[in-house]
């Protein structure tokens, strides 16, 4: 995880939660517009070293333990989840990884479909 990535969060939501609190920094996250969501979660992906260079659908997935997990869609049919702590902490991995992982499978949102 990369510091950038929670002093980005941070600077968009403000302090950080007390560890038993809700998932203060993903119930902002999910506040945000559209094109918020995407720029901080592509910036999350490109922390962890991850390609995304055009980013797609971003979707809040849900909780996982004490986690709240983001699915994440970029160009060349990379996509990814993003766990959110409650610090503020965030880890993606691709969504090809998470059942070797043990970790919930990715349910990502069918891209909108251009209007003629």
């Amino acid at each position: 995880m990369k510091i950038v990535t929670a002093t980005v969060l941070a600077a968009l939501i403000g302090s950080a939660a007390p560890a038993f609190a809700a998932n203060s920094f993903s119930d902002q996250l999910r506040k945000l517009s559209p094109l918020q969501q995407r720029s901080t979660l592509r910036r999350a992906v490109l922390d962890e070293g991850k390609y995304c260079r055009r980013i797609g659908p971003v979707a809040y997935q849900g909780p996982y333990k004490n986690l709240d997990m983001w699915t994440v869609q970029c160009d060349r049919d990379a996509s990814y989840a993003a766990f959110i702590g409650q610090d503020g902490s965030v880890q993606v991995r691709p969504c090809a990884d998470l059942a070797s992982l043990k970790l919930p499978t990715c349910r990502l949102p069918k891209p909108a479909v251009a209007k003629k």
